[in-house]
């Protein structure tokens, strides 16, 4: 019984020491565009798998000295991938784009010089629009996730610069069966802290 009171304490004291620390550094808003390619990693889109991607977030960042953690949200478009179809009548060609809206959480650490590493991981709420050149087109959706690494320049306590890769893990119901896409993006990203 002890043994759980002192740790209770603990807990309790670091907690305190955790929000004293996020009193000192309030931290800041900030928002961050990414710009790249992403890469569907399914094999059946044998007639294009890549395209340009990018993604817009908005979030809050606590500070407590190298490091920062905080919360993120917003969209991300994943392009199109193509492929082949075969029907009772033959081939067709058919297309999927992929979007969706993000919710998560990230984490960074800044070095003395100015670089930092960072880590984000969330929800993702995947659209796949899907459509068949010529016979019409129809949308599936649903709950995946996503997680990502990056590397940084801090120019200043506003501006940053980096690059990064990001995995998205698209979930939706197509005509009754659960379907699921892998995709990958290398980007480019820019954020500004306000």
């Amino acid at each position: 019984m002890n043994k759980r009171i002192r740790m209770t304490a603990i807990a309790v004291v670091l907690a305190a020491a955790s929000a004293g620390a996020m009193a000192a550094d309030q931290g800041a808003f900030f928002v961050n565009g990414n710009l790249g390619q992403s890469h569907y990693h399914d094999r059946g889109f044998n007639g294009g798998n890549t395209d340009t991607s990018g993604a817009v977030r908005f979030g809050y960042d606590w500070n407590t000295n190298a490091w920062s953690y905080g919360v993120e949200g917003g969209y991300v478009d994943l392009g199109k991938a193509t492929g082949t179809v075969y029907t009772p009548y033959g081939t067709a060609g058919f297309n999927v784009k992929t979007s969706g809206w993000l919710l998560g959480g990230n984490g960074k650490y800044r070095f003395a010089n100015h670089m930092f590493v960072s880590a984000r991981l969330g929800w993702f709420h995947s659209t796949f629009d899907a459509s068949v050149p010529g016979a019409g087109s129809q949308s599936f959706s649903g709950n995946g996730g996503y997680a990502g690494v990056g590397v940084g320049y801090d120019f200043n306590q506003h501006f940053s610069l980096g690059a990064g890769y990001d995995t998205y893990h698209g979930r939706a119901t197509v005509f009754g069966t659960k379907s699921k896409e892998s995709i990958g993006v290398y980007s480019a990203f820019a954020e500004y802290r306000f």
